[in-house]
């Protein structure tokens, strides 16, 4: 009988101590303390992070965009007004110039008339005013202003306006400028004011009285 007891406690201190170990719940909902429960964490999904973050950037950069834009028409504004009044000061000095070119003519023929005046010399006066018109005649080709001559060539309808049309026997007459009436001036390619003239129209007379009707 005592071996037998000796025996059993003999094979329960051969049996091996089960492991100790603690089993830890991470589950947040697991997780509760006294007095409340633990806070939690709130994550956004990776995507929608990624579109968050794209939304963020696109509005950035819009944002840029728009003050580019603002700032670049402020400064075509500016630029448009410095462009202007620089426009209207060379414009201006332009037509001083011009004037300032006109006054000698002016000179001139006032010269002109009051030496007629004293000598009483018509061939004086003529000539005074023909030196006069050659004068301001240069003046203008100066300013890029031309006169158009027109008289002995052919008629042109785009620098020329035909006032009259007058008979001619000679053939290498028709169609030609026989007389200008009013000079007309270019500046550069642009009419200013066309040329009246007299144009020819050839009449063969001597066949027409041979005709008979």
């Amino acid at each position: 009988m005592k071996e037998e007891v000796i025996t059993a406690k003999k094979k329960e201190s051969e049996e091996p101590e089960a492991p100790q170990f603690t089993v830890k719940d991470k589950r947040f909902w697991a997780t509760e303390e006294k007095g409340g429960e633990a806070p939690v964490e709130e994550k956004l999904p990776t995507y929608v992070e990624q579109l968050q973050k794209q939304a963020e950037e696109s509005e950035k950069k819009l944002k840029e965009y728009i003050a580019a834009y603002k700032q670049k028409m402020a400064e075509n504004d500016e630029f448009r007004k410095r462009l202007e009044i620089n426009y209207q000061k060379r414009a201006e000095q332009i037509n001083a110039d011009f004037l300032l070119n006109l006054i000698p003519v002016v000179d001139n023929l006032e010269r002109a008339i009051s030496s007629a005046e004293k000598v009483k010399d018509f061939d004086s006066l003529l000539q005074g005013i023909k030196m006069t018109q050659t004068l301001f005649l240069n003046q203008l080709k100066n300013s890029g202003v031309e006169k158009i001559e027109a008289c002995g060539k052919t008629f042109n309808p785009e620098n020329e306006e035909a006032v009259e049309v007058i008979e001619v026997n000679e053939k290498d007459k028709d169609n030609i400028v026989i007389e200008e009436l009013e000079s007309g001036y270019k500046i550069k390619d642009k009419l200013i004011r066309p040329t009246k003239v007299r144009v020819g129209k050839y009449s063969d007379k001597s066949s027409a009285a041979g005709t008979t009707v």
